[in-house]
């Protein structure tokens, strides 16, 4: 699987993020590599389940980052939408949207692991 089929399968148009990268598919799979080891949801599914509210923003916040770095859109408007509610001081619904955001990462993780096989 190419990286522009990895895109396809998460919904993305690969363009974006490959100039980001200076055009270089290995470039992009090597940094894709490190987002599969980046601790950062760990975090987060630990921080939500412990119901620490400012280790949820802040790891929320970084996934947010990551996700956007790498033109994973889905992800990284989960990750924005807990950061909103956390702003808005709308702990309850944080747990539900954790649960949105950890299929959606689940889902991600999957498919990079397919392409990177």
């Amino acid at each position: 699987m190419a990286v522009k089929e990895f895109y396809e399968t998460i919904g993305v148009d690969p363009t974006d993020v490959l100039k980001r990268f200076g055009g270089s598919e290995a470039m992009l799979e090597k940094f894709l590599k490190k987002f599969l080891a980046d601790g950062t949801f760990v975090q987060l599914s630990e921080a939500v389940a412990s119901g620490d509210r400012e280790l949820t923003f802040r790891a929320a916040h970084t996934l947010k980052g990551l996700a956007g770095n790498f033109d994973l859109l889905k992800l990284q408007s989960l990750a924005a939408k807990i950061v909103e509610r956390y702003r808005a001081e709308d702990y309850d619904a944080i747990p539900a949207l954790f649960e949105e955001t950890k299929a959606c990462y689940e889902f991600t993780v999957e498919s990079l692991n397919r392409y990177l096989g």
